[in-house]
């Protein structure tokens, strides 16, 4: 009796397809949730990554190059066209869910075609751009820095090569002793009278 009871609020065995309407829903979560932490993970590296090269630039290099400054506006670029690219891709895949809520009514009640979905197309090609741009930034940033480096340890060495040696404590040279010289024109003094030989 408890048996059939229990069976009975089981309900009847689902089938496949109701199997396949759940598992489609559990799926559509979480592509939903990972789509939202890789949007949050990107625009929170990519802001960081921008406000942590115009922070640390005077440290990085406090007197950079001139050719090196092409790097820096590459790097910079980079990554103000990756925000922006991030920031349309919100806005884009927005626009994919409604365009699809539309095209679903149209397809299921008026029997139209179906159609792909040009904004959701859009917003993946966006994703990608936006990684490959973070990327392009990173990579210009490290050149710059780097450059910036050779080129200051050059500068340090040819100064360090132009200053004189600096030694140690020398001694001084001990003095010359003075060695008194007759003049060339003074006559000689006539030498010691000799004794006269014994007879």
């Amino acid at each position: 009796m408890a048996e059939e009871t229990g069976a009975a609020k089981a309900g009847p065995p689902k089938s496949e397809y109701d199997v396949y309407l759940e598992e489609r829903k559990l799926l559509i979560d979480a592509a939903r949730e990972s789509a939202r932490t890789f949007d949050k993970a990107i625009l929170t590296f990519a802001a960081a990554a921008f406000g942590f090269s115009v922070a640390r630039l005077k440290e990085a290099a406090p007197h950079p190059a001139q050719w090196t400054l092409v790097w820096l506006g590459l790097s910079w670029t980079a990554f103000t066209v990756g925000l922006l690219a991030i920031m349309l891709s919100f806005l884009f895949s927005h626009r994919a869910c409604t365009w699809s809520i539309e095209r679903t009514y149209d397809e299921l009640v008026i029997g139209g075609r179906p159609k792909i979905n040009p904004w959701g197309r859009a917003t993946t090609v966006l994703n990608y751009v936006t990684v490959g741009l973070l990327f392009f930034g990173i990579s210009f940033w490290g050149i710059f820095v780097f450059a910036n480096m050779r080129v200051s340890e050059s500068k340090q060495s040819m100064a360090e090569s132009s200053t004189p040696l600096k030694k140690g404590y020398v001694p001084p040279a001990p003095p010359v002793r003075y060695v008194p010289t007759q003049p060339a024109n003074q006559p000689s003094s006539p030498p010691a009278p000799q004794p006269a030989p014994k007879k």
